[in-house]
C-alpha cells in the first residue's frame, strides 16, 4: 500500500535496500561463488573470473567516460550504467541458480529465473530512483542479466557440487558484509577519471538532465 500511496517510511525503506546492491555486498557474494566454483569445478571459476572481469569493466567504463570526459547517451536517457543493478542482477541469478542445482539439477533454470525477476523488481524499486534515474538501474539490470544467463549457458554441462559447510560458511560470511557498514567506489572512480582526463572535477550530471530538470521547475 506504500509504494501506492508514496509513504515516506516505504520510500526510506526502498533507499536503504538499495545500497545492499553496492560492493560492500556484492564483491564478497562473487568471492563465495568462486571459492564455491575452486573447490567443485576449476574450469568453472576460470569462466566466473571471466565474467565478473567483463561485467565490471563495462561499468567502470561508462563511468570513467563519462566522469572525466562528460560522455554520456544522451539519446537513452543514460550517463552511466548502474553498478548496484548490474551486481544484483549478476549475483542474485548465478547464486540462486549453483544453489538450486544442489538439491535438484531441474529447479536450476527456474531459480536463475526467480533471481532475474528479484533483481529486476529490485533496479526499479529500490536501485531507482534513490541512486539511479531508471534507465540507467535498467541498463545495469540488462547487462548483469545477460552476463548471468551467458555464465550459466556456459557452465550448462559441468558438474558443479558444493559441499554444505560451503554454502553455510558462505552464507554466514555474507550476512555479516550485509550488517557492515556500506562503501561505494565513487570517490576513487572520480579520482583516477579526473587524473586520465585531466578535468578539474569529475561530472557529476549531464547536461541534458540538468536543463530538463531546470525545465521542468520553470
Amino acid at each position: 500500500m506504500g509504494a501506492e500511496t508514496g509513504t515516506p517510511g516505504w520510500g526510506c525503506m526502498r533507499a536503504e535496500l538499495a545500497h545492499y546492491g553496492g560492493i560492500t555486498v556484492m564483491i564478497p557474494a562473487a568471492i563465495i561463488i568462486a571459492v564455491w566454483l575452486r573447490y567443485s569445478n576449476p574450469w568453472a571459476l576460470r569462466a566466473w573470473i571471466i565474467t565478473v572481469g567483463v561485467t565490471y569493466s563495462i561499468v567502470a567504463f561508462s563511468k570513467l567516460l563519462f566522469k572525466g570526459w562528460g560522455l554520456s547517451f544522451e539519446p537513452l536517457g543514460i550517463a552511466v550504467l548502474s553498478g548496484h543493478a548490474m551486481n544484483t542482477c549478476l549475483m542474485l541469478t548465478v547464486g540462486l541458480s549453483l544453489l538450486a542445482r544442489q538439491f535438484n539439477p531441474v529447479l536450476r533454470w527456474p531459480a536463475a529465473g526467480a533471481g532475474l525477476l528479484a533483481s529486476a523488481w529490485f533496479s526499479a524499486y529500490c536501485v531507482a530512483p534513490y541512486i539511479h534515474p531508471l534507465s540507467e538501474a535498467l541498463a545495469g539490470a540488462t547487462l548483469g542479466a545477460v552476463a548471468a544467463i551467458a555464465f550459466l549457458w556456459r557452465i550448462e554441462r559441468a558438474d558443479i557440487k558444493v559441499s554444505p559447510s560451503f554454502i553455510g560458511g558462505g552464507l554466514v560470511v555474507l550476512l555479516a558484509c550485509a550488517l557492515v557498514p556500506k562503501y561505494n567506489a565513487e570517490l576513487l572512480l572520480n579520482r583516477v577519471a579526473t587524473t586520465l582526463s585531466g578535468a578539474e572535477h569529475a561530472y557529476q550530471a549531464p547536461s541534458w538532465r540538468v536543463n530538463a530538470v531546470h525545465g521542468k521547475v520553470e
